[in-house]
């Protein structure tokens, strides 16, 4: 008699009754996805504009926002003893700005530029090579619009060069002392003293209110700097050996229009107890205030110094929104509390209705064999998931979701039982 009918049947209702729990019974699983709306910053492309000549230099993002962290970019010039790439280099003035979540798109940059022979570099991060010498390291692919990483994440905008480096100058410079002031935007005064002669010269320099300084610079020694406070740099004089190598003072900076200022950032998140906002000031950034002001209820302020973050919660009712203003342009606007679709779906242990409440009394005592919380034969033991154990990371199955899962289940389980039935009535023959 060959029974494979029989075992392919019951296979078949076994295999259909496990795929209906596996594939009804699992959990939805989140995939997270990265967000279409920034850029992380490995992957951030940008399109650039530089004139080596002027000292300018400007890069915009174009992908972005990041989503977090920050790239940085430098723009450096140098003096160099050549119009050509030769060394030793020695920064002369130098800008540095940086991409956040919470910046703009466009960044600019402006340095002081030699009179004579210089490189200008823009360059991706902010490490700057100073002095650039024959055994220094190179910019290499740093350089934005270079052939290799991460310089070739730049494109040049139209009519641009697509590397951003410039080797030049435009005059002769002359072998002799130099003074290049570079003024500051709080009113310090930068002097850059520089020895292009073949001895070593003394600089002697004057200022408001008493104010003298004297530096020597060798041969090829890389420049002396000397800072000039605000309240001495209205009127400077600069000598070498008697003659006059500069004279004048403090000048307002083109690029002083808006200081570097970290803004802040925040966001606000729902969950089943209400409503949190968080206010974060970068290290950078300023006091800012901002105010929570809920549709039912006195409004809440905070006042975050820089480097600080504050928080502000409110519990969940229904309806609530909250309006927040103030120096935090990123959160500025209305915001609803919603209760997640969780919320609400924890059950408590239900009793049958035939089973009378437990008493304070045990009607049967424990065996003296068995530890004193263990279930008697008269208790019932509940074997409902409880939701939050710590026992197990995922959601419990309650309610209509297992009621859900065990049907299906049940309908495969019958579908294969009628396989099985059928199989059975196929007419059995015997050979003799």
């Amino acid at each position: 008699m060959r029974k494979t009918p029989h075992v392919a049947a019951l296979a078949t209702a076994v295999l259909l009754g496990l795929v209906g729990l596996g594939t009804v019974g699992s959990p939805a699983s989140a995939t997270p996805r990265e967000s279409a709306s920034c850029t992380p910053v490995e992957k951030a492309t940008y399109k650039h504009s530089f004139d080596g000549p002027a000292g300018t230099a400007s890069i915009e993002l174009t992908n972005g926002p990041l989503c977090a962290g920050s790239q940085k970019f430098a723009l450096v010039s140098y003096t160099t003893p050549s119009a050509k790439f030769s060394t030793p280099q020695f920064v002369l003035d130098k800008s540095i700005n940086e991409f956040t979540p919470a910046s703009g798109r466009k960044l600019d940059f402006k340095v002081e530029v030699p009179e004579c022979f210089t490189q200008v570099d823009f360059v991706f991060d902010d490490k700057i090579i100073d002095p650039l010498t024959d055994t220094s390291d190179r910019y290499n692919d740093r350089k934005v619009g270079s052939r290799g990483a991460p310089g070739n994440r730049s494109t040049p905008a139209p009519g641009q060069p697509k590397e951003a480096f410039y080797n030049g100058g435009s005059g002769t410079c002359k072998a002799e002392p130099v003074v290049e002031a570079l003024p500051e935007c709080d009113g310090d005064v930068i002097l850059k003293l520089i020895n292009r002669s073949t001895f070593s010269q003394t600089f002697e320099i004057t200022g408001d209110n008493g104010f003298t300084k004297t530096a020597t610079v060798a041969v090829r020694q890389e420049p002396a700097t000397v800072v000039v406070p605000a309240a001495d740099a209205k009127n400077l004089l600069v000598k070498s050996r008697g003659a006059e190598l500069y004279k004048g003072g403090w000048t307002k900076p083109e690029n002083c229009e808006v200081p570097e200022v970290g803004l802040p950032t925040g966001g606000a998140s729902s969950d089943c107890d209400g409503l949190d906002f968080a206010v974060k000031n970068p290290e950078n950034g300023k006091d800012v205030t901002v105010t929570f002001t809920p549709n039912n209820g006195a409004p809440r302020s905070v006042t975050a110094a820089p480097g600080e973050t504050k928080t502000v919660t409110f519990p969940g009712t229904k309806g609530l929104v909250v309006a927040v203003t103030g120096d935090a342009p990123a959160l500025n606007g209305e915001v609803s509390w919603t209760a997640p679709e969780n919320c609400g779906t924890k059950e408590e242990p239900s009793t049958p209705a035939s089973t009378p409440p437990a008493t304070a009394t045990a009607e049967a005592s424990p065996s003296p064999s068995a530890p004193a919380d263990e279930a008697t034969p008269s208790e019932t033991v509940s074997t409902t998931p409880v939701a939050g154990s710590d026992k197990d990371d995922s959601l419990p199955l309650t309610g209509s979701a297992a009621a859900s899962i065990a049907a299906g289940a049940f309908l495969l389980l019958v579908v294969g039982g009628v396989f099985f039935f059928l199989a059975r009535r196929r007419k059995v023959n015997f050979t003799a």
